[in-house]
């Protein structure tokens, strides 16, 4: 099974051990620089799109699936991974090794078929903690014709438990 470990860490401390985060709710805040000014053609879904935990043993699981798709032509990713919303801004979690695309989406060579959809089946956050946040996947990618372009996508996750 695939399975990637998105953990969100609950409190980072300053040398003075105050607390430096500060979560909120992602409003109209500017996208991240490496989006801004890129046409976004890269369809991003996640499903759901707010997700409550589940609780299996001393873990926690916001189980979700991210998917992608271009409608318009073929596309070649060259850069895919998550932000995390706090100190109200986006901020970089991590940009993902290309080869991961392969594995985990399924795709060949980086490479999006036009209209062909990717799925991420297991695309969960885990972690030892409830406590809830906002992540932003995103991926750019080029077209064809040499232009760069992107797609994103919000998601919640809750300090809820589902069951």
């Amino acid at each position: 099974m695939l399975r990637t470990i998105f953990i969100i860490t609950a409190l980072f401390f300053s040398v003075g051990g105050q607390s430096q985060i500060k979560y909120g709710t992602p409003s109209n805040e500017p996208l991240p620089e490496k989006l801004q000014g890129l046409r976004v053609a890269i369809e991003v879904n996640n499903f759901p799109k707010e997700i409550d935990a589940v609780k299996i043993k001393d873990q926690y699981y916001w189980m979700h699936n991210t998917a992608i798709r271009c409608k318009e032509s073929d596309v070649t990713i060259i850069e895919f991974g998550a932000y995390l919303f706090y100190n109200d801004q986006w901020n970089l979690r991590r940009s993902y090794p290309l080869k991961d695309l392969n594995k985990n989406f399924g795709t060949k060579k980086e490479r999006l078929k036009h209209a062909q959809p990717y799925t991420w089946a297991e695309n969960w956050r885990v972690g030892p903690s409830l406590f809830g946040g906002w992540a932003m996947w995103y991926f750019i990618g080029k077209t064809p014709s040499g232009e760069i372009v992107c797609g994103y996508e919000k998601i919640e996750t809750t300090d809820k438990l589902l069951n």
